[in-house]
Parts: C-alpha cells; structure tokens; sequence
C-alpha cells in the first residue's frame, strides 16, 4: 500500500520520524550565527528506509557507471535522458531498488564474491579495478553499491522474469523491419496467406460480409488461418489453406498494400474489400530482403533491446504489486 493508505493515527509519527532522522544526520553543527546547516534532506521514504538529497545526487553521478553495470538500466528510457531525468523519476528508480533489494538481499560477502569475478575475468586486481575507476571519476564505495544492486536484479531476472520473456526470430524480423528508414531496404517480398469471400457466390450480399466476419472472428479466437481458409475462401488458394507464396512488394495491388503495411508478422488485416468487391482477410506469414547480411549483423543487437524493453515492462509490474504492499511516501 501507499502512505495513503497508512493509518491515520501512523502517518504523522511515521513523517516526524523520518524528518527528525534527516535533520540529526545533517546537522554538522551550528554557524556562528547560531542556525542549523542541513547536509541532507529527507525525499521520502519506502518502508523503514529513507531516501535523501544525497541519495539522489549519488544516483546523478554515477549515471556513466550505472549504464555498463545495471541490467536494467541500458536500454530504458531512464538512460536515453541521461542527466535530463527529472529528480522525481530518481527518486522513484530509488524506490524500486529498494524494494528489490528488500526480495532479494546481497550480503557484503556476496557482492565481494561478485567483484572477485570480475576481477577475475578481466585478469585485474584490486588496486587496478580502483585505478580503473578512479580514472573515470567514480570512488570504489559507489561501484560497491551499484554491483550489489545489479547482483540483486539480475537475480531476480533470472528467477521470476526471464522465464516469462521469449523474443522469437519474427519478432526480430518485425523490429528491423519497422524501425529502418524504408529507403534503405531497396527490395522486398511478403509471404501472404488468403481469405476470400466473394459476395457473387451469395444469393444476400450481407451474408457474405457475416461469413468474412465469422472467419476473422474465428482465427483471433486462435483457430488456425489455414483450417478457415479452407472452409470459408472462395479464391483458388483455400485448398492450400490459402498460401499466396512470397509476393514482391512492387507486384501487390494497391489496396493490399494499403492493408498490409502496418502488418507485423503473425498478424492478420482487418476485413477490406478490393477493386473486384471480394471481401479479403490476409496474413503476414514471413518477410524477406536482400538485406538479410545486414540483418543477420545486427540481430543480436537487436535481441538484447528487446529483451532489455521487456524485461523492463515486467519488472515494472514485478514493482507496481509490491508496491500495493509498501508504505512509500514522496515530499512534494
């Protein structure tokens, strides 16, 4: 739950606690006029853990370093604003990390043991990881902390997301297609699959479009495209379930094109009529180009931003339930 939904008579001891905690840790002492100077200042808190100025500035800071160590960072949107993220989306990153560590909890001696892998990988040891770091602006304390966070949220990718994420090579095919300036695929070739439903085989003109309708119907129901096309076409494909074979995409009539150009493949067309008032359903089976070199370049590439963007989708709802759990509180 949110502190909305704390108990009243809770909600002011929980908020003069954590104000009280702020100011005790940063207090440093008194100016010669006698006034108080706050180091630190309360953001909110999650559960009994506080989030202050300098938990956020630590977050700012380590940005560069967090982009090569968090599993979940890379690719999120968080990361494509860098330093124009707002100090509201830190602080509820700084939430979530929380409540991950809460789950799934990482001794010292695990992250040592997580460190001394990588070490080991790289053939360093640990005055060079420091030097390392220290040349790139970053102190040891702080990749301490980053690595125990990766640590933690890899582990929870492995045990209760990864099982839930599978990107198909259509998948993969669908992004390199959608995402590429047109202009730089020079060729090519849509495998279509075919329902007809011709209104001149119909004594009622309106039974012909409910039968087109009862066949879309039936294949987002998840019945078979082939099977339907073999009960319901009329064109002189049915009998092979309606397979139109690889069409170049400078052959396919206008209005098919039209129909098909936002298809991803697996997806079927709504119903649409074409020039000769046939009520027509296709599917994107496949998609090929000559640029199969370059997308088999750049498919793992691809693979990883998928996989990164879904994993970061489940996350966020591994987060939003236990979040219904949490009493989390923000300053305004």
């Amino acid at each position: 739950m949110n502190c909305s939904k704390t108990p009243l008579i809770l909600r002011p001891w929980i908020t003069a606690c954590f104000t009280f905690l702020a100011w005790v840790v940063g207090l440093s002492g008194y100016a010669q006029a006698g006034e108080a100077i706050l180091i630190d200042q309360l953001m909110g808190y999650v559960n009994t853990q506080p989030i202050l100025r300098s938990d956020i500035q630590k977050y700012l800071r380590t940005l560069g370093l967090r982009a090569q160590i968090d599993p979940l960072y890379a690719h999120s949107e968080m990361a494509k604003k860098g330093e124009n993220i707002s100090q509201i989306e830190v602080v509820d990153a700084l939430i979530n990390n929380n409540l991950i560590e809460k789950e799934i909890p990482k001794t010292d001696a695990e992250v040592e043991q997580e460190i001394n892998t990588i070490q080991n990988a790289g053939h360093i040891d640990r005055n060079t990881l420091k030097l390392a770091l220290q040349k790139e602006g970053y102190a040891f304390p702080d990749y301490f902390d980053l690595i125990r966070e990766a640590s933690s949220k890899k582990e929870l990718i492995g045990r209760e997301i990864q099982p839930k994420v599978s990107i198909s090579e259509d998948d993969i095919k669908n992004y390199y297609f959608n995402h590429l300036p047109k202009n730089s695929i020079s060729h090519r070739t849509f495998h279509l699959q075919l329902i007809s439903v011709n209104p001149k085989n119909y004594k009622i003109a309106s039974a012909a479009i409910k039968t087109a309708q009862d066949a879309l119907k039936k294949v987002r129901q998840g019945e078979s495209f082939e099977e339907v096309a073999k009960r319901v076409s009329d064109d002189a494909t049915a009998p092979l379930g309606g397979d139109l074979g690889f069409i170049d995409e400078e052959q396919m009539s206008p209005v098919i094109k039209e129909s098909t150009k936002n298809l991803k493949i697996g997806q079927v067309t709504d119903i649409f009529t074409d020039l000769n008032g046939r009520h027509l359903i296709l599917k994107l089976v496949d998609i090929r180009s000559n640029e199969t070199e370059q997308l088999e370049k750049t498919k793992d590439e691809i693979r990883a931003q998928l996989m990164a963007k879904e994993y970061e989708q489940q996350i966020k709802l591994w987060v939003e339930r236990k979040r219904q759990s949490a009493v989390i509180h923000v300053e305004k």
